[in-house]
């Protein structure tokens, strides 16, 4: 709350008001429709790893994919989600025109952030429960744990906005999104016994100087060509695709992460409860190993979306922000 406070008092004086002129109408059908089937799709990924019997201390097995309340939520989700393209397509002042998606480096742009954001996400949830449930951390001290990642992003962003203009966008999100993959894939190394500074912190560093060489160019490709009245839009739909990967991201790991867990018990079934404090710890670093995959997975996803669809050069980015359009962000 106090740095809330701050920043807002700091926006007052500081940030401009900025709006896109001419016909701008609320699109109310299309706001429903994104709403509700993007709500269907998360909250369907997370029946799927809501356990049967919650009131078994002792039950570890999960709905699972093909249980009737995961799969209506899920079908319903694609109907409204089909039904947003199709309204958007023919509304008159659409909440997201399909020519700021359908530009190829844009479009590009947009999966990268919601493919990082839909790993990202989870690596914080899941390093969260290892920090407190296996390594017995408080959650102030694992608050301080994710501070070498925050700093590698910062500290990389500058001398990543350096060779923007030098080297193009390609150039460093690719290479990034391999760092960032190469990170992901040393945390499914992690053990109950594991050191902090020796696995867990060089882990992040690699990943956090990765992804600082994708955050910037991306960010700086989704607005190349945009027009003017297109460019709050687009700005804002980027943003939007991370916070959207990273709820489908967070239910769909975590509910990779419930059947990994309910797997690893079944296979080592417990005859006693004071075995089975035993045993859980080691189910849930089975469980971080199979989800920190699938993260991996996904910025694998991510670097696919930009080998096939950014194509920009070091020219087609502007020199200046302000050649981007208006201020938007």
């Amino acid at each position: 709350m106090p740095f809330a406070l701050i920043v807002a008092a700091a926006a007052i004086p500081l940030v401009h008001e900025s709006k896109a002129h001419g016909d701008t109408r609320y699109d109310v059908p299309g706001v429903l429709l994104a709403t509700t089937g993007l709500f269907s799709l998360v909250y369907g990924f997370t029946e799927a790893a809501r356990l049967k019997n919650p009131d078994d201390r002792s039950s570890t097995e999960v709905q699972g994919w093909g249980d009737p309340s995961t799969l209506t939520f899920l079908i319903l989700a694609v109907v409204l989600l089909v039904a947003f393209v199709v309204w958007e397509r023919r509304a008159r002042n659409p909440m997201l025109p399909l020519r700021v998606v359908l530009d190829r480096n844009r479009g590009g742009s947009f999966l990268v952030f919601l493919f990082v954001g839909a790993a990202l996400y989870a690596m914080f949830l899941f390093l969260t429960y290892y920090f407190q449930v296996n390594l017995g951390y408080t959650p102030l001290e694992a608050g301080f744990a994710f501070l070498p990642f925050s700093l590698g992003i910062i500290i990389a962003a500058g001398f990543v906005s350096q060779l923007l203009p030098r080297v193009g966008p390609r150039a460093l999100i690719l290479p990034g999104l391999v760092m960032a993959i190469v990170g992901m894939l040393l945390l499914t190394q992690i053990d109950q016994d594991s050191s902090y500074w020796v696995l867990v912190f060089p882990a992040m560093v690699v990943m956090s100087v990765g992804l600082a060489g994708v955050f910037i160019p991306a960010a700086s490709t989704s607005l190349i060509g945009v027009e003017s009245h297109d460019a709050g839009v687009a700005s804002a739909t980027l943003n939007t695709s991370q916070q959207i990967g990273g709820s489908l991201g967070t239910a769909l790991l975590n509910t990779v992460f419930a059947g990994a867990v309910t797997a690893y018990f079944l296979t080592n079934r417990p005859t006693s409860p004071g075995q089975a404090e035993q045993i859980l710890p080691l189910a849930f670093i089975h469980g971080y190993h199979v989800a920190f995959f699938w993260g991996a997975a996904l910025f694998a996803c991510a670097l696919i979306a930009s080998i096939v669809l950014i194509n920009a050069h070091k020219e087609d980015i502007p020199a200046e922000p302000a050649a981007l359009g208006e201020p938007v962000d």
